[in-house]
């Protein structure tokens, strides 16, 4: 009877264990599956971007001069204050009239001279020679008057903007050349600028020169008008790399009709890059870990962390290397998983 005990209490111990481990395995299993966490992912796609340049650069006058005559004398009026704009072949200085006077009193006696030995000559009345003399003393004279007159009466060379009054009414004028911390001329009477279209002047390393264009249009921004964008166009790609930096000086013509940009203001010159195909992801989808840049993708119900490359932007999304077309990348729940953690994945 004894044995009989025993060989009983094994088998309901047997069944114990058994039955334990049955429910250890079981829960084990409900576990694992509660660990499975539910994420919604999106296939990566493949996408047309390009990749944008943007450079620094600073605004110039298009045309800038500093108006003054040949000859020297005395400021007698100046048409234009600083602001105004003015018209080519407007004037804008007259000076001291007492040459021009003088040498038009001169050029037209001579004037009537000429015509009286013009009429001779057709009659035969004088000599050849005779006639080429006076017609040479008319012609110095003439040349002598508007040379003056174009002294005495100084025009715009071009349209553009009175900027400053070098000279004041009243002042004797004598050129005298001279140059100022920015090596611009300082002589002249008024300072003349071409303000629409302006130059806005930047610099192009030599590994870049390839993507600038001659004609390419591009896009100027400012800290000015940081809403506001211009539209340019590479007007001059300066001949000569500067041997110090290796690169390039290039110039972008912008339109200015509102007057809003100013000569001297800092700018930024956007240059889109040229069409090119890669594979996208959502921005939303991109961790960081220091200074580098991660996405979870999943594969087999498993999350797996991944690095990345990106290259460019556009719009709501990253391009990015090292990833192929359609791989399934999780964009939920990206600071719960783990590497190789169990999930659900849902669209």
């Amino acid at each position: 009877m004894y044995k009989n005990r025993i060989k009983t209490g094994s088998i309901i111990l047997l069944i114990s264990v058994f039955f334990i481990s049955a429910c250890t395995q079981e829960k084990k299993e409900e576990s694992t599956e509660t660990k499975a966490l539910m994420v919604k992912t999106e296939s990566a796609k493949k996408m047309t971007f390009a990749e944008n340049l943007e450079f620094p650069g600073t605004i110039f006058p298009n045309k800038e001069a500093n108006i003054g005559a040949s000859m020297p004398g005395k400021v007698e009026k100046i048409f234009f204050q600083p602001g105004d704009y003015v018209k080519q072949g407007a004037i804008v200085v007259q000076m001291s009239t007492e040459m021009m006077i003088l040498s038009e009193i001169e050029y037209t006696t001579l004037q009537k001279d000429f015509n009286r030995v013009t009429n001779l000559l057709a009659k035969g009345s004088i000599t050849q020679q005779d006639f080429d003399h006076v017609k040479a003393k008319y012609e110095a004279a003439k040349a002598k008057y508007e040379l003056v007159k174009k002294n005495t009466q100084i025009t715009a060379p071009f349209d553009g903007v009175i900027v400053s009054h070098i000279m004041q009414e009243g002042e004797n004028y004598l050129f005298s050349p001279s140059l100022d911390l920015n090596f611009s001329m300082t002589s002249g009477i008024v300072k003349l600028m071409q303000i629409n279209p302006l130059i806005v002047r930047f610099s192009v390393n030599e590994k870049l020169l390839s993507k600038i264009k001659k004609g390419q249009i591009v896009k100027v921004i400012t800290d000015a008008y940081p809403e506001e964008s211009f539209e340019g166009k590479v007007s001059l790609i300066h001949p000569i790399l500067n041997a110090n930096t290796r690169s390039v000086d290039v110039d972008v013509k912008a339109n200015n009709k509102k007057q809003l940009l100013k000569p001297g203001m800092f700018a930024r010159v956007i240059v889109q890059g040229i069409a090119h195909e890669g594979v996208g992801v959502p921005l939303t989808s991109i961790s960081r870990r220091g200074n580098s840049e991660f996405v979870w993708v999943a594969k087999d119900q498993k999350a797996f962390l991944q690095k990345i490359n990106r290259v460019a932007i556009s719009g709501d999304y990253a391009i990015v290397n090292d990833l192929d077309e359609d791989t399934e990348i999780i964009v939920t729940k990206k600071s719960q998983l783990a590497d190789g953690m169990s999930i659900l994945t849902e669209k």
